[in-house]
């Protein structure tokens, strides 16, 4: 298609190893001249794997010739890679060097890194020659009143900013959490370490409601706060849902199709073949191919499948693929669970409607937090 690689191969048993060869290679226009020499072609792209085979196998090459578009492409511009790459490289560099490309936070807890550097480059050039870092540190610390010291360099590209945060009272003389849930379910066993239980066994609760409270009651009747710790195991619910219709349309594959080549440089196309066909209904894919593993110039190869697709009208009863339908369903419950070992039960139920019936697949998990 872009290129062929035709090789004249000497060696007996050619047949018997063709077949092996065949699963791997396209190979064609096989000729045989003798008993021991033989001629075939091979995609160009696959000549090196193809030759190592080969040779491998114990045949000698007597002859390896290239024709098509990509070895007459390469041999031309294959020279001058190193050179076009070099100066490419030097253009880009002498460019951008002058820039701040990268920011780097360092010391922040409380305060975004984001706002920071959003702060940074709204109100000072990215230009390292028209930066004075001293200012960049005195409006930090001007309109960041959490920020007690800041410091900032700039390292080749990139700006280090160091600041320091003031402590709050809160921080200076700590402050207990209480205990939340991580998952919605039921309680069936409590561990309290310290602190104040405010679930009791076979409560009902969501992600994030209050299981303990980080205080406990003294024997005056006083309030003391404490870090809360306990441990909670818990059955989980999974839930999944899907409804199946009795008569439904679905696009399916007509088994028509046609492919589109494309060979890219830097984004743009510098070849193109294919024939487009206008399908009333068509899904594509597309997938990507580095030409040239060894050549500075990154040569891609873009192949589109176009698909031709048509709706078709499925009657099919609940009953049919009653089976298929519980089991996707149950797939589908399964994909928050952590393990199947930690599965208590599991059930489902069914709810019928004119033409349609939804199955409802739930598994109970037991997890410890």
């Amino acid at each position: 298609m872009f290129g062929e690689t035709i090789f004249t191969i000497k060696g007996l048993n050619i047949e018997k190893n063709l077949n092996t060869l065949t699963k791997k290679f396209q190979i064609r226009d096989i000729v045989r001249i003798e008993k021991n020499l033989t001629k075939l072609t091979v995609d160009y792209r696959f000549h090196k794997a193809f030759k190592k085979e080969i040779l491998k196998l114990g045949y000698e090459i007597l002859e390896e010739k290239n024709r098509g578009f990509l070895p007459y492409f390469f041999k031309i511009f294959g020279n001058f890679g190193v050179i076009f790459a070099f100066l490419l490289a030097t253009v880009l560099y002498i460019v951008q060097s002058p820039y701040i490309w990268q920011y780097e936070i360092l010391g922040e807890e409380n305060l975004s890194e984001t706002e920071i550097v959003e702060f940074v480059k709204d109100n000072f050039s990215s230009n390292k020659h028209q930066i004075d870092t001293l200012e960049v540190e005195n409006a930090l610390y001007k309109n960041f009143e959490k920020i007690s010291f800041v410091s900032c360099i700039i390292k080749g590209q990139t700006m280090i900013i160091n600041l320091k945060e003031r402590l709050m009272p809160s921080e200076m003389y700590g402050e207990f959490k209480p205990v939340y849930s991580k998952y919605d379910g039921k309680i069936t066993a409590i561990n309290i370490v310290s602190g104040t239980s405010v679930v009791k066994i076979g409560d009902y609760v969501e992600e994030g409601d209050i299981l303990v409270q980080p205080y406990y009651l003294d024997s005056n009747g006083n309030l003391q706060q404490v870090e809360a710790d306990a441990s909670f195991t818990m059955e989980v619910y999974h839930t999944a849902e899907i409804t199946h219709f009795d008569t439904r349309v679905e696009i399916v594959r007509t088994g028509e199709s046609y492919v589109i080549d494309e060979i890219k440089l830097f984004g743009l196309t510098i070849y193109k073949n294919g024939n487009n066909i206008n399908y009333s209904l068509n899904e594509t894919e597309v997938e990507y191919e580095n030409l040239v593993n060894n050549n500075l110039l990154p040569f891609k190869l873009k192949r589109t499948t176009v698909y031709e697709l048509k709706e078709v009208t499925i009657n099919e009863s609940f009953e049919e693929v009653s089976e298929k339908i519980i089991a996707k369903t149950r797939e589908k419950a399964l994909e928050n669970c952590v393990s199947y070992d930690t599965i208590i039960d599991e059930f489902y139920t069914l709810k019928h409607f004119t033409g349609a019936t939804t199955v409802n697949y739930v598994v109970v998990e037991e997890r410890v937090q």
